[in-house]
């Protein structure tokens, strides 16, 4: 699959779809490529808005318009105004941001992305290419018989053609959580099976080796700009702040449309940031002692269990926050704080 040839970016549909003609893009073999599958385009679950801008899944044909549809997908989840967030997000974390904040963050990002559009690097780098976007060890079915056979993928229908730098940071679970144990024989097994999929996607995903082997920073733009409602504000304010610091360095065309904030709003801004680092880690290293996705989803089988553990969690977890320092600069500091980060559903 990864040696196909695209000409534009979406998802995979037969040619005998009915599609509009401005939604589909002819391709070889009877398939053509239409709009883009991923829930980050679509009503999935979450409510979308579309007073800011008016629907754009795709296809796309060049990386600009990738770009737009990116910007797109982020305006889109943001409601009309701070009434409707009170509703929504009542006891919403300080990182979150109003309604002008992001929509000024994403029309100054819509042109940082247009720029960095522009630089051949870019281009080079955003080849479009099919490829699984979810490539992690629940998805895949082995052998009982031999570990080594793949018998099964999940959700290979819903995967999508993507610009190949999309990709090229993507490392599955199967790849560093090799290892349980915390011995050092057991890091080494992971930090080999690590290295093993690193050669192995450069000599067998060629597209994937150029993007790969560059600066990360020249790509984190494209990949958090849609994110802004569900991470908050401050998660794509941070990601402009680092890409116009490292503009001259990346070697990125002209200036940063992205004016860095004064030493008042960066100050501030850091505080903020410290806190949504606190919330990432906290969800992060929930889902590991509690054996979930980082949705909160469980085998029904764990339900009960991973409840009472999320519970036991909480009460641990505010117990220490309770007994900090107060003039420390931990960003947690009473039980309010913990809750509104606290990434599962709690008792009232």
């Amino acid at each position: 699959m990864v040696d196909l040839n695209f000409s534009a970016y979406g998802s995979l549909y037969f040619s005998t779809t009915p599609l509009g003609s401005s939604s589909r893009l002819p391709l070889d073999g009877g398939f053509c490529i239409g709009p883009h599958c991923g829930t980050r385009y679509w009503a999935c679950g979450d409510p979308r808005y579309y007073q800011h801008t008016a629907p754009n899944q795709g296809p796309w044909s060049t990386i600009g318009a990738y770009s737009d549809g990116l910007m797109d997908a982020g305006l889109s989840r943001i409601p009309l105004s701070d009434f409707q967030l009170d509703s929504q997000f009542p006891n919403r974390p300080i990182y979150q941001g109003s309604v002008e904040e992001h929509l000024a963050l994403l029309e100054c990002g819509r042109a940082v992305l247009n720029s960095m559009s522009t630089d051949s690097r870019v281009r080079d780098t955003a080849i479009p290419v099919l490829f699984h976007p979810d490539l992690h060890k629940r998805n895949i079915f082995v052998s009982h018989d031999d570990p080594s056979v793949i018998t099964g993928i999940i959700d290979w229908q819903s995967s999508s053609i993507e610009p190949a730098f999309w990709y090229a940071d993507e490392i599955p679970d199967f790849v560093t959580g090799v290892a349980s144990s915390t011995s050092a024989q057991g890091a080494d097994d992971s930090e080999l099976c690590t290295k093993t999929y690193e050669v192995c996607t450069q000599f067998l995903i060629p597209k994937l080796a150029l993007p790969k082997s560059m600066d990360e920073g020249i790509f984190r733009p494209f990949q958090y700009c849609y994110r802004t409602w569900k991470d908050g504000a401050v998660a794509f304010r941070h990601e402009l702040i680092g890409t116009s610091q490292d503009w001259e360095s990346l070697g990125l065309p002209g200036s940063c449309p992205f004016v860095l904030p004064t030493p008042e709003e960066m100050s501030l801004h850091r505080k903020e940031y410290r806190y949504f680092e606190a919330a990432q880690n906290l969800k992060r290293d929930l889902s590991s002692l509690l054996d979930t996705a980082s949705d909160g989803r469980v085998p029904v089988d764990d339900w009960e269990a991973a409840k009472a553990g999320n519970k036991t969690m909480f009460n641990g977890m505010l117990e220490a926050v309770l007994t900090n320092d107060p003039d420390g600069d931990e960003p947690i500091r009473d039980e309010k704080d913990l809750r509104d980060i606290w990434p599962f559903d709690l008792p009232g």
